[in-house]
């Protein structure tokens, strides 16, 4: 449920960027760890994109980003499955290196 108050901020921000004209296209980077469910994030951007500018379609586009590593051996790697260990020396000691965001990569706006 908390995609909801996650897709919120969203709108507010892509409203404020776009400075009044009308939205397109936002595009999201959603990482593998970041706890957010894209399909709800849509739903709900949906939503309030409409409720925000009742006469126009915004399409909402999520890439989506894997989860990386850095284990304490050194080596950077995504695994297939988010519980594995490293594949160099089986280790757990890791740090997060990528796929935990969801933020904005662009938006798009009518100019006419």
């Amino acid at each position: 449920m908390h995609e909801y108050g996650v897709a919120l901020e969203i709108v507010r921000m892509a409203t404020e960027a776009a400075e009044g004209r009308p939205i397109t296209k936002v595009t999201l980077a959603v990482g593998d760890l970041s706890g957010v469910f894209s399909e709800s994030l849509i739903m709900y951007g949906d939503l309030l994109f409409h409720d925000a500018q009742p006469s126009r379609d915004v399409l909402i586009a999520v890439n989506r980003v894997k989860a990386a590593f850095r284990c304490s051996c050194g080596v950077t790697y995504s695994p297939p499955d988010i519980f594995d260990s490293c594949p160099q020396c089986r280790g757990v000691d890791r740090t997060i290196v990528d796929g935990n965001q969801c933020i904005i990569e662009s938006i798009e706006v009518d100019d006419e």
